[in-house]
Formats: C-alpha cells, structure tokens, sequence
C-alpha cells in the first residue's frame, strides 16, 4: 500500500489529486450513489462507465490513473475511497467486480 486518497464526487468532473509516486494500481469503492468514469474525455451523468453505489473496482496502470475522470452519475453526489498500489503488470484501465 502505497496511499489512500478519500474523493468527493459531484456535478463537477473530478481526477485523483493524491497518487503517489510508484503508484500503478487503486483499489476504490463508491460510497452513496453512482458515478460515471472516463479515460478519454470528461464524463457526464449518461456517458462514461456506470459504476454504482457499493461496487469494488480496480484502476491499473499508472496512466489511466492519470487519465481518470469522475462524476456523478444522478443528481446525488458521490464518495470513493482509493487505496494506492504497486503493479507493473501489462493490465491497463478499470476492473469493475460489482457490489
């Protein structure tokens, strides 16, 4: 475990702010209602991966942490609680393994 970071989730896009360094990996869980995620743009409340209140997900690759984008999925503003992680491994982007 490299660090945790604690994410408020809202209307407004959101990136992880405290990655550490050698971070290749987050394990994270959503706390409240459902967000969205993208790599490659800005999501909206309709557009992005669904993830929703209770599912445990994993981001490998220190560049999709980089990349990834949260918001809220409804009208309810979210939390996810990240955990940091070593992982050199060839997997990159997210693992979604539900509630």
């Amino acid at each position: 475990m490299l660090g945790d970071e604690k994410l408020a989730v809202d209307a407004t896009v959101r990136t992880l702010q405290s990655i550490p360094d050698g971070a290749g990996m987050a394990s994270f869980s959503t706390e409240t209602a459902a967000i969205r995620l993208k790599f490659n743009e800005d999501p909206a409340t309709a557009t992005g991966q669904l993830i929703t209140n209770g599912d445990q997900c994993v981001i490998y690759g220190n560049d999709a942490l980089r990349a990834a984008r949260f918001v809220e999925a409804t009208s309810t503003d979210s939390v996810i609680n990240l955990t940091y992680g070593s992982y050199s491994g060839g997997m990159h982007g997210l693992i979604n393994y539900g509630s």
